[in-house]
């Protein structure tokens, strides 16, 4: 994570080493790379369990409910796909 990425620095500079503006921008895309692999999946997979709590505190039939759940599921998979693909791009 960041701590570590801080720590590394640390060690690195402490020896005389200095990055580049490329590997500093490199681990900079990864950075966002991770986070948007670790958020996107639970922002998406929030409208189906919001729907799912919703029907079940209230009582209401979900019946048409079911297709939102399921184009929400494989949009996960999805959106983790493009998210490396515009990496390695």
């Amino acid at each position: 994570g960041l701590t570590g990425r801080i720590e590394i620095r640390k060690i690195l500079s402490s020896k005389g080493v200095a990055l580049s503006t490329r590997t500093i921008k490199l681990q900079r895309q990864f950075f966002v790379m991770q986070l948007q692999q670790s958020v996107l999946p639970f922002a998406i997979l929030s409208v189906p369990f919001v729907i799912v709590m919703y029907g079940g505190l209230t009582g209401a039939q979900l019946g048409f409910w079911s297709l939102p759940l399921t184009f929400c599921l494989w949009l996960c998979l999805v959106v983790q796909a493009s998210v490396q693909l515009r990496y390695v791009k």
